[in-house]
Order: structure tokens, then sequence, then C-alpha cells
């Protein structure tokens, strides 16, 4: 007997009357959210409807989508919040607008989905209501974190980027990292390679086999070894934290059944994204590769200042 087809999920959102909004498991475009204004990748709720080709319209992340539409929240607890679009309901962005939706917490008008209290003139960015108290299960650090409740610019202590938003910060060892790098997996494995790759916080925590300066397997651009990278210590092989977290590189398996000999490949042992031909000596003193052979090309790339702009088909 032929089993029922399954109906797809499908979402009926205060943003888009129109249409319903239906489910993917694995979305991979990378499109922005219309709720947080950050890109999606996997669990998405779209408008098929509205959408051409492969260019979906009013993307929301799985759990923007799912927000409620009232929310009683400890910052304001005499009133409830009411969830409503900033971009609908103040298009223009005028300077008057942007002060009345600025979020109690970060001080901050983005445009993003807000809880507002209407009696009181009290705004909560969906993003900034959502924030646990302690980021417990974080595999970056080896103790809880704790997001500080305000918006604010500071550098990340894992990837040393100068970043905008609410740190998390350890209250033992006042270590201090961006929502970007608190979610970082400790292991994950990426394509052309056998072995999994683990989070290093800085060239300290192993031993390299070569001088400071490293370029990245991937993008073959420097990486910064005094801070965060990922890292293969049997093959010496460097990534990006960027790069080795981008779904185009990265293999979805899963680790702990993962057995590294059962990945002996013969074809892919101590494959590497490109080796360096020749080098040159940067204006800080570090070496710079100025040609290389990388796989993805037959023959030899040299290094060029020219920026190229190139359209794809």
């Amino acid at each position: 007997m032929e089993q029922p087809q399954q109906q797809q999920q499908h979402l009926l959102h205060f943003s888009h009357s129109n249409h319903p909004l239906l489910f993917e498991q694995d979305n991979k475009f990378g499109l922005t959210c219309c709720g947080c204004q950050e890109s999606v990748y996997g669990p998405t709720y779209s408008c098929r409807e509205c959408s051409v080709l492969f260019w979906r319209e009013f993307v929301h992340h799985k759990s923007c989508a799912e927000l409620p539409l009232g929310l009683h929240h400890p910052l304001h607890p005499i009133h409830p919040l009411i969830l409503f679009d900033e971009k609908t309901h103040y298009p223009e962005q005028e300077e008057e607008d942007k002060q009345k939706t600025k979020c109690q917490v970060c001080n901050e008008s983005r445009r993003q989905y807000t809880y507002r209290c209407y009696r009181c003139d009290f705004n909560l960015h969906a993003t900034c209501a959502s924030l646990p108290p302690t980021i417990k299960s974080s595999q970056v650090h080896h103790h809880p974190l704790t997001p500080f409740w305000k918006w604010m610019s500071f550098t990340c202590d894992l990837c040393a980027k100068k970043v905008k938003g609410i740190p998390n910060q350890c209250a033992l060892c006042s270590y201090c990292v961006h929502n970007t790098c608190a979610s970082l997996p400790r292991t994950l494995k990426v394509e052309y390679h056998r072995h999994p790759l683990h989070l290093t916080h800085s060239s300290l925590e192993v031993e390299l086999h070569q001088s400071d300066f490293r370029f990245c397997q991937r993008c073959a651009q420097k990486v910064n070894t005094n801070s965060g990278f990922y890292y293969c210590s049997k093959c010496n092989f460097v990534v990006h934290l960027d790069c080795a977290v981008d779904y185009r590189y990265r293999e979805n398996i899963n680790l702990l059944k993962f057995k590294e000999e059962e990945n002996e490949d013969p074809e892919i042992v101590d494959l590497e994204a490109y080796k360096v031909k020749n080098m040159k000596v940067g204006e800080d003193g570090s070496k710079i590769a100025s040609e290389i052979q990388h796989f993805s090309h037959e023959h030899e790339l040299k290094l060029s200042d020219d920026e190229l702009y190139t359209m794809r088909v």
C-alpha cells in the first residue's frame, strides 16, 4: 500500500499576508533574513510564489519566522510587547523614526523585527530579546559565556576582528567573543582533506612546522596565527575560520561516527588546495606567495594587485 505524500509545511506570516511561507530544510543560498538581517543557511521559510528561479523572497530563518507575536519580557514586565517589522512601519528611516525604534538593549535602530510597547515607547530587537542568560554549550571556550546586554564595538578574542555587536564574555577569565565565533564548532570536516580540523586559538596551542606566517589552504590568503584558525596537526593544514565553516567547502558528516581509516582515499591523501611556486617579501617583511599551483586550474596562478570583475551565468 502506498504511503500518502507528506504535506509540505507552510506558515501564514504577518510580514507577508499574500502567500504562505513554505519550509525548506537545507537552504544554501545565504540570502538575507527579513527578521534579523543576517544570512540564512539551513532550515528556512520563504515565499515560493514571489520567487524568481532560485532567488527566494521573504526569506526567514526558521527561528525568526516562528517568533511569537507577543512577549512578556523581564526588561519590561509591566506591559506585553508586540512584534512588528521596523522596515514596514518606518520605511524611510528618517532620524526621528530611528529614535522611535531604538532598542533598549543595543541602543540602535537596525531594521529588524522588534518587540514594542506602544504605551511606553519601549523597543527590543527580537535578537536582543532572545539572548540566553548564559551560553553553557559553546565549544570555543572551556567556561560558560554570558552575553553582555549592550551593543558595542569590540575586538573578538578568537578571530581578532573589530566587530559591532553584543559580546559574549567569560566572567572567570574575561575572554570575549562575538556571536558568530561563539557558535563555531570545536571540530569540523572540509572537502579535499581526509582528517577533521580542530579549532585552534593561536599558534601557541600547536607546534607549527614552519615560521609564523601561514596561508589558508582554501583561499590562499595569509592567516594570522596569533588568533583563531582551524588546523590539522597530522598534515600541517591551516584554514581560516570563515573558510572552514563556509558551506561550499564543509562536509556534512557525523564526526562522532567518522573514522579516519575509513577515509583513506589515495586520491585525496596529502591533497592541498595549492602549492607555492614562488615567494616575495611584503612591505611588513612577511613572505607572500606570488605564484601558486591551484587545484582548480591547470596553469600556475600569479599574484596581481589588479581587481578583475567577472560575471558567471
